[in-house]
This record gives structure tokens, C-alpha cells and sequence, in this order.
């Protein structure tokens, strides 16, 4: 936890946050754009500093992330000096650079080295090379503006082409006919420079091909940000095991991650648009490294991201402009059943560390007290001792037993429950801002249609406007029936194994406290 320090003037440097830094560690303080910090000293030569905040609050925090204003001057009147209109830019995520490596990707896993944060520049002063992969938030928001370049006809050059199909639930996505399923195996240690830097690489091969190519995590990184660039408006994409700098590649860590990354990457490969896309089909084909460099180019310089994503869909007649109340029974459906999986991810760990913690205690204390109470028989004259001594001996063995099955029984049912709703929290945190961008274009629609009314736009212009519309509304109901059927199907085969694991583990209970009763039939 950050300390609390009772001083509310700058010190030796007074400092106003011009970008935002989250904080990994207790050490460290977060600071958000606009607040104005205490700048008490330089802790290394990398540029991280020691600060106060304006709560009081003390902590690390990169230098570069602050700009010096003034010395020795209350915290009000800096306050005051800055324009309550400033923008500042508000970065969600950080990139950290090896001080030896000229890569801006490589420290997902790399060992023993030093980092510096990269500060990205403003769009006016950032370098020509485009190829330089962008970063991008886990959670990022989208706007209700998102679509309108589209909206108002801005073309760009694209060969892909998403279909849709149309059936009694509205828009959906058209399907491959053999579905796509791409597998994770034989993790490998791999160095480069000499063995000066060490990475996991894993061989991921396609059911359709067979044929396997190699990715380190790194690579799996790159392609996430790049979905979320390309279909993050109409698509939520699920969040990828969390980056970690391994200080050992221990079994336990890279089964972890590799259990992770086959989660991720089965969601990703049953969707029918983004298993498709050239973006996944490079990643899981290519195996030459200049095809690999060529393709990854290729696809950072795609113009059909963000809202443009709605320029490849093919066009129907059958587009439909959903109309505000549907949109608003999305957004009901997607907050509630946030709040539901979050309940359901507190209430099974919850649960999970009872069973692993104080249940089987509590069967242990149950357990000895029977021990306990058969060897007081023990210590009786009666000739008849042996019987009960030894079944209540039995008894106190079962009710260990019983604990164990207890604290064995999560990582058969509980965990898989677990894995699944923290994923499912992730998607459907994205959903609001989704219909964030229908509700966007919805509103577009029905104001092109009232200035045609006053004949301030032509029919013409209303009508394509509203065709348009309906290309983002048939789009995002495509994917919300994709989503509620993966949803059911996910918590139907999850929930059954969760059951059917239950009843294996209580039966085996019964089945104990059977023998255990039987022993008393003397």
C-alpha cells in the first residue's frame, strides 16, 4: 500500500502529470494527467523517480511521464497555473524497450535486463516508420464516432470481404463449413545473442494443414493488438494470458501460459470473421521469416481498421437499422450479465479457497477427534474394545479422507468454471463500448433523416447514410447472436462438467461414510 505523507507543498520539485502510468508493484504510485506531484528525488539512472501526489500518497513513478513546472511552490497555486481546458494524453498502456535491443516488442520474455519506457510521441512529430507496432490498451474505449468516418463515405482500399446471412435472430455471420481449431504443444527454450536472451517459443499447427509453425509470446502479443485495432468496433476480443518476465522458465509457468494461450487461441479460430482473416491466417501459416516480416508490414499498414472495418462488409438488401430499444436490451444483457459472471468469479473463489483452506480443517478436526476418541478406547479393560476402537479409527481415516477430496476437488471443477468466466468478464467489458459505436451511427441515421425532412440534406445523401447505418447495425447483431450462442454453449459444457465432477466427488463421500458405517456391524 502507498504510504500516507502529511505535506501538502512541493518540495524541492513540483512536477504536473502530462501521461498516465498505471502501477505494477506497491512501491509505485499511479499518476493520472493534469495532477501534480512532488518530485522528491531521482531513485536511479533510467529516470524513475520518488514523488507525493496530492493525496499524500508516496511512490515510484517514471520521470518522463511528469513535466517540472517550478521549485518550492504550494501545490494550489500550481494547480491554478494549469488551464482547466489542457489536454494532456492519456496513454492506457506502457512499452518497455531493452536499453540493449533496438526492438520495442522483445521483453515480454526476456531475462536479466534492463528496461527504459517509451513514451509515445503525438501523431505531428511521430516518425515516418509506420511499420513501428503501435501498443494498445487491454481496455480501451471507443467512441460513438468510431463509425463515422465511414458514415460519411470514406473509402479505403481493402480485398476482404465479410458476408452476412439473415434468419428469424436477425444478422448473423456466415460460417465456414469445416471449422477452423488450432492447437498449442511443445514448448521450447530458445536463445539468441549468444544465450544472453532466453524465450519460450510454441508450436501451434492448424487442424485443415497439419503443418506447424513457431510463435513466442511476443508474436501472440502483436497479433492481439492488431486484432483489437482491425475488429475491435464490432468484435470483442478475448484478453491474452497477462505478459509476465519469467525469472525462471519453470514447468509450472509454461504449462500456465501455454494452457492460457490455447484458451485464446481456440476462441479466436471458432470465430468465423477473424479465423478468416488475413491477419490469423498469416499468423498460423506462414513459416518462412521474410514472409512472416513481409505479412506483419502488410497488415500494420491496413486501412480497414477501427470503424472502416464496416467498408468490408458485403452489401444486402437486408440490412436493417435497429432501432433504440434493441440497442438498449444489448446493453441491459451485456452489464448484467457482467455483474452475474463477476458474482460467479467472487462467489466460486470464494469458495474454492474454503474448500482448499477451513473445510478441510474442519474434517482434519473431525478426523483427529475420532483418532482421539479410539484410542481412549484403548486404554479399556473390556474384552470387547478391539471392535469399536478399530471402527472409530476408521471412522477418523475417513473423515481425513474426506477433507483431501475437499481440497483436491477445485482444480477439477472449480478452476474450469473460474477460467471461464474470467474470460467471458473480459468480453463482455468490451460490449459496452461496442454498442457505444451502434448507438453512434443509430443517432447519425435518425438525424440525416430529420434534416431531410427540412430539406437540408437530399434523399440521396439520407438514404445512404442510413444504408450505412444499417451495415453497422446488422454487423454488431451478427456478432451479439455469435456471442450468446458461444455463451451458452461455453456455460452449458462448463457447468456440466462442474456437476457431473460433483457428483463424482459426493459420491465417493458416500460411498466412505458406507464403509465407515459398516464397520459398526459387530
Amino acid at each position: 500500500m502507498s504510504t500516507k505523507v502529511g505535506d501538502s507543498l512541493i518540495g524541492t520539485h513540483g512536477a504536473v502529470v502530462r501521461y498516465i502510468f498505471k502501477r505494477r508493484k506497491e512501491s509505485e504510485l499511479t499518476l493520472i494527467p493534469g495532477e501534480v506531484i512532488t518530485v522528491t528525488s531521482q531513485v536511479n539512472d533510467i529516470g524513475w523517480c520518488e514523488g507525493i501526489n496530492s493525496n499524500g500518497e508516496c511512490g515510484l513513478f517514471p520521470g518522463q511521464n511528469v513535466e517540472l513546472v517550478m521549485d518550492s511552490v504550494p501545490v494550489a497555486e500550481i494547480e491554478e497555473t494549469c488551464a482547466p481546458d489542457s489536454t494532456y494524453e492519456v496513454i492506457d498502456a506502457v512499452e518497455f524497450r531493452s536499453k540493449n535491443s533496438n526492438s520495442y516488442s522483445d521483453t515480454s520474455e526476456s531475462i536479466d535486463q534492463d528496461y527504459e519506457m517509451i513514451i509515445p510521441e503525438p501523431e505531428d512529430k511521430r516518425s515516418s516508420n509506420e511499420s513501428t507496432p503501435k501498443r494498445i490498451s487491454r481496455l480501451y474505449h471507443l467512441t460513438k464516432t468510431e463509425a463515422e468516418p465511414f458514415l460519411a463515405g470514406k473509402t479505403v482500399k481493402t480485398t476482404t470481404k465479410i458476408q452476412l446471412t439473415f434468419n428469424e435472430n436477425g444478422a448473423s455471420w456466415v460460417y465456414p463449413v469445416v471449422p477452423l481449431e488450432c492447437t498449442i504443444t511443445n514448448p521450447q527454450l530458445e536463445t539468441k545473442y549468444s544465450g544472453m536472451k532466453k524465450y519460450i517459443s510454441y508450436q501451434i499447427t492448424p487442424n485443415d494443414t497439419n503443418v506447424s509453425v513457431y510463435h513466442r509470446y511476443k508474436h501472440f502479443d502483436w497479433l492481439y493488438c492488431r486484432l483489437i485495432e482491425k475488429f475491435g468496433s464490432v468484435i470483442p476480443i478475448p484478453l491474452l494470458p497477462e505478459k509476465d518476465i519469467p525469472w525462471r522458465y519453470s514447468n509450472d509457468f509454461v504449462q500456465a501460459r501455454m494452457d492460457g494461450l490455447q484458451a485464446w487461441i481456440s476462441r479466436i479460430s471458432r470465430h468465423p470473421i477473424i479465423s478468416q482473416s488475413e491477419i490469423f491466417q498469416h499468423f498460423i501459416r506462414r513459416r518462412d521469416k521474410k514472409e512472416w516480416k513481409a505479412g506483419k508490414r502488410s497488415a500494420e499498414k491496413d486501412e480497414a481498421t477501427g470503424g472502416m472495418i464496416f467498408s468490408e462488409v458485403m452489401p444486402s438488401s437486408e440490412f436493417r437499422l435497429l432501432d433504440v430499444e434493441e440497442t438498449e436490451k444489448y446493453l441491459t444483457f451485456a452489464k448484467c450479465m457482467g455483474e452475474s459472471v463477476r458474482n460467479l468469479i467472487i462467489v466460486t473463489e470464494e469458495h474454492m479457497t474454503r474448500c482448499t483452506g477451513t473445510v478441510k480443517s474442519e474434517y482434519l478436526k473431525i478426523g483427529k477427534a475420532f483418532s482421539d476418541f479410539s484410542a481412549s478406547f484403548a486404554k479399556s479393560t473390556y474384552h470387547g474394545k478391539g471392535s469399536i476402537g478399530n471402527a472409530l479409527s476408521f471412522v477418523g481415516k475417513t473423515y481425513d479422507d474426506i477433507g483431501n477430496l475437499y481440497f483436491d476437488q477445485p482444480k477439477k471443477d472449480i478452476h474450469g468454471l473460474l477460467e471461464i468466466s474470467k474470460e467471458y468478464k473480459g468480453l463482455l467489458s468490451c460490449f459496452p463500448d461496442i454498442i457505444n459505436v451502434l448507438k453512434g451511427a443509430i443517432e447519425k441515421a435518425h438525424e440525416y433523416e430529420k434534416l431531410s425532412q427540412v430539406n437540408k440534406v437530399t434523399v440521396k445523401e439520407k438514404e445512404a447514410i442510413v444504408f450505412k447505418a444499417g451495415i453497422v447495425s446488422s454487423a454488431i447483431q451478427a456478432e451479439m447472436n455469435h456471442f450468446n450462442h458461444e455463451l451458452t454453449n461455453d456455460y452449458k459444457e462448463t457447468i456440466q462438467h462442474f456437476l457431473y465432477e460433483q457428483v463424482q466427488m459426493y459420491s465417493k463421500i458416500t460411498d466412505k461414510l458406507r464403509e465407515a458405517y459398516a464397520r459398526f456391524e459387530f
